[in-house]
């Protein structure tokens, strides 16, 4: 019986292979998680049917019979045979024991084959994840767009439904923006008028934002004004709600002018209006808006929305005070959600303030005051939102697949790319360190290019001045010699205590001269921790580093030689007898790779050292396999040397870690150039020396993205893919187009007055 034996990344591949190698009738014997992926162990068909031949079950004493269901009706059964010898009884138990495990492994494979037909393919995903948006209210627009950006990761592959829900959430609460900090709105005071449609709850609302503020601050800094002369009873209202707060309220005609009032309201830190409820349709909604924009002081406007209302009556809705706002000279950016309590779906009135960009302060969900006003966390709300997920009886089948399809498509598509573009911003802002930089320096090239460089140096003696949070660092340096094609040295990176590269370069002509001078300045100025060396030391390089404590890890060659038990060898030789470490996995260039790492304890002399003269410096040597981490093949050999002044487990540890980090790290001279050939593409002049920094922290940028297997790193990848030149790139060169084209078309939208983009 011959079993072969299959390793992929994944089972779909696995099976993938099976398939192909034994056809479809193979059986699966086992299915196992192993370090490269999935292992499989299967078995040919015309085998099973051997193992099934030799495992049916006999009678003592009777031969085993093959049925033949074209043997005539009648026909004379075999006669007897002789009596099996006695060691044919084990022969049968083990025949039925093989019986009930074949029977088992056939069972393994139905449920592997069902799960295998299951919709998990990227296609299957993202007409899962549409199903679960459309079903809980978001609208058809909104769901293409963010489910145009679902990770390769997660599209390629069987993916879990957690991680699938995880990254559904993730997408919907990077655009979703919410009250950070209520008490640094409550603070600052200052007027705030709630608008909106009739009903919707805006003077029961109005008593619960001056209960949260008088809690905090006591009742004789807030005034309540009431606009509302329409409805009958507004003002009675408002003026129990105000009573029973112990703050001031004051009414108001509609169409009388604010200034005056406010103006004997000057000692008040708050002032909240409670305007008329106007539907978006009302020609005198301008009128009331132009009024509040004609107070004579800053206002905050925040709009009430109605969770239970239909999408299309919110859109209008928003829409509608938007313009108006606009047109009185004045922003509306900030919302309210009432009557949570009521809307059979959350998910419509999301999507709306998703696409226009308003912040949701508060939640309302009932009459109370000021119980039933909640600040609004994003996770949760979505959480919830998502919760409930079903057809809808009032949207066609289907009917949401044409939906985008109108006049206003493009314009629509516009503003989701600049959405998308936001997020992206956004994410690069929070989880690289240094980006916010990176942001201020691409703005310095509108300059004219005699005065960047000098607006830069200033920029970086700013930042660097400001208290340096990210503790020790590990230290990238580039060779001191030019980069291949280019005049200048690499720029001196940084990377943060686990390893992440930060996206604040160093320009070489500007670090101190000589071994010493540099080595003391790293030290003091970036707390230095490790260095990572394109070489090994020499000479009095070495020196300082000992004298400084200063672990390293350089690249070297096989053909480097070494001193090993009194004797010199190359590296290559020294290969066979170095002892195994462990495997690490990594990003490298745009693929999962596998490193597996092995060490040896040598002697390294410097250049001119002889033999007699002194003990050659003990080093570890490093030596490394490279596997692809989808099919396993070999991708060669790399070597390094590393020091530690506190030898152990942990420090071997620690240098397989730096190992790493200087290969994920390799192509950064590359990846600089490309970008520093890019910039000198743009139609303005830069200065060499913030062209140069841009590139390197650009290349930084793109490396550090690439690398990190983390969900972040994962979802921008998605979002930037899209972004580009349209060549086929791979890895980090396709972040960095990807990069020089976001920063790029952010001003394009700045220029345009997308205040998202920013």
């Amino acid at each position: 019986m011959s079993v072969r034996r299959f390793v992929a990344p994944n089972s779909r591949e696995a099976m993938r292979q099976v398939r192909e190698v034994l056809g479809e009738g193979a059986l699966i014997l086992s299915n196992r998680p192993v370090a490269e992926g999935v292992e499989i162990l299967a078995l040919a068909e015309e085998e099973q049917q051997a193992v099934q031949a030799a495992a049916s079950p006999v009678a003592p004493g009777r031969p085993a019979v093959s049925v033949d269901h074209r043997q005539a009706v009648g026909a004379a059964p075999p006669g007897p045979a002789p009596a099996s010898p006695a060691p044919a009884a084990a022969a049968l138990d083990f025949a039925a024991l093989g019986q009930r495990l074949l029977g088992e492994m056939q069972d393994m494979r139905a449920l592997l084959d069902r799960q295998m037909q299951a919709p998990t393919s990227g296609g299957g995903c993202r007409s899962q994840l549409r199903q679960r948006l459309l079903g809980a209210g978001f609208g058809p627009c909104l769901s293409d767009e963010i489910l145009a950006g679902l990770p390769g990761e997660l599209a390629a592959g069987p993916a879990s439904a957690p991680a699938l829900q995880a990254w559904l959430e993730r997408q919907l609460e990077a655009r979703l923006p919410v009250l950070e900090d209520e008490a640094g709105l409550l603070d600052a005071g200052g007027l705030i008028a709630l608008v909106g449609p009739t009903g919707v709850g805006k003077t029961t609302t109005v008593a619960k934002l001056a209960a949260r503020y008088v809690m905090r601050h006591g009742a004789s800094q807030v005034a309540l004004i009431s606009t509302d002369s329409f409805r009958i009873g507004a003002h009675e209202q408002l003026r129990i709600y105000a009573r029973l707060l112990g703050v001031e309220v004051h009414t108001l005609a509609a169409v009388a002018p604010l200034e005056p009032l406010l103006a004997g309201l000057a000692g008040k830190r708050l002032i909240i209006i409670d305007t008329v409820g106007m539907s978006q349709r009302d020609r005198r909604l301008l009128t009331q808006i132009n009024q509040l924009g004609a107070a004579g002081r800053p206002m905050r406007l925040m709009l009430l929305l109605n969770a239970a209302c239909h999408g299309d009556t919110l859109e209008e809705v928003v829409g509608t005070y938007q313009r108006a706002a606009l047109a009185a000279g004045t922003r509306l950016h900030d919302c309210i959600v009432s009557k949570c309590d009521e809307a059979a779906r959350l998910g419509p009135v999301l999507d709306i303030l998703m696409r226009h960009g308003l912040r949701l302060n508060y939640l309302s969900n009932g009459q109370q005051v000021p119980e039933d006003l909640q600040v609004a966390e994003a996770g949760p709300l979505l959480q919830q939102a998502l919760a409930v997920s079903q057809p809808s009886p009032f949207v066609p089948e289907g009917g949401a697949d044409g939906a985008g399809r109108r006049l206003d498509s493009w314009a629509r598509g516009l503003f989701g790319r600049g959405r998308s573009l936001a997020a992206a911003l956004e994410g690069l802002r929070r989880e690289l360190d240094g980006f916010a930089l990176l942001e201020r320096a691409w703005r310095l090239a509108a300059l004219p290019a005699g005065v960047q460089g000098e607006r830069l140096a200033r920029l970086l003696e700013e930042c660097d001045g400001e208290p340096d949070e990210a503790g020790v660092r590990q230290l990238l340096w580039g060779s001191g010699k030019p980069v291949a094609g280019a005049t200048w040295s690499m720029p001196l990176l940084t990377l943060d205590p686990e390893g992440g590269l930060q996206v604040r370069p160093w320009l070489a002509h500007r670090l101190p001269t000589g071994h010493e001078q540099r080595m003391d300045w790293a030290f003091e100025r970036l707390k230095a921790r490790r260095h990572l060396l394109p070489a090994a030391p020499e000479g009095s390089f070495l020196q300082v580093l000992a004298r400084l404590r200063s672990p390293w890890v350089g690249t070297v060659r096989p053909g480097n030689r070494l001193e090993f038990q009194g004797e010199r060898h190359s590296l290559a030789q020294l290969s066979a007898v170095a002892e195994p470490h462990d495997s690490l996995q990594l990003r490298h260039r745009g693929r999962p790779l596998w490193l597996e790492l092995r060490h040896l304890p040598v002697g390294l002399r410097a250049a001119g050292e002889r033999g007699g003269a002194s003990a050659p410096w003990p080093v570890e040597a490093w030596f490394g396999t490279l596997r692809d981490g989808d099919s396993g093949q070999s991708l060669g050999q790399r070597h390094w040397l590393a020091w530690s002044p506190e030898p152990g487990r942990r420090t071997l540890a620690e240098q397989a870690d730096g190992v790493r980090l200087l290969l994920a790290c390799d192509d950064l001279p590359a990846l600089i150039l490309r970008a520093w050939q890019a910039l000198g593409e743009v139609q303005v002049p830069l200065q060499t020396e913030l062209r140069l920094f841009l590139a390197a922290a650009l290349a930084a940028c793109a490396s550090r993205l690439d690398q990190s297997a983390e969900d972040w790193a994962m979802d921008l990848r998605a979002r930037l893919s899209g972004l580009g030149s349209g060549r086929r790139l791979r890895g980090p060169a396709q972040q960095l187009d990807a990069l020089l084209h976001l920063l790029a078309a952010g001003d394009a939208f700045r220029q345009l007055g997308g205040e998202r983009v920013h």
